[in-house]
């Protein structure tokens, strides 16, 4: 996948984390910074009701990019990062 904006070593990808993290290598980053949708339906918006923040799945692949000793900072709702602390723990994270 190619980046849609590139500049002095920062690069930014557009799409959805399930379609860009698979074209991602393994153990190519340092770090995840990442606010996915609080699972909230705020205002019926139905990116926030999605379920991607409780996938399991998802979270594996945010591991696997990840280079051994790297970290994830995942922000979450004040109502629902208990859950997304569970979907990451669950994946191989270590939480702290």
């Amino acid at each position: 996948m190619n980046p849609v904006y590139e500049d002095a070593g920062l690069r930014m990808f557009h799409g959805s984390n399930k379609a860009v993290l698979p074209t991602f290598p393994d153990a190519s980053y340092h770090s995840i910074v990442t606010d996915p949708p609080y699972e909230l339906g705020f205002m019926g918006k139905g990116w926030d009701s999605t379920g991607i923040a409780y996938d399991v799945d998802m979270w594996r692949e945010c591991y696997r990019v990840l280079k051994p000793g790297g970290y994830l900072l995942a922000f979450g709702g004040t109502r629902t990062w208990h859950r997304i602390a569970v979907a990451i723990e669950d994946a191989g994270f270590e939480i702290r």
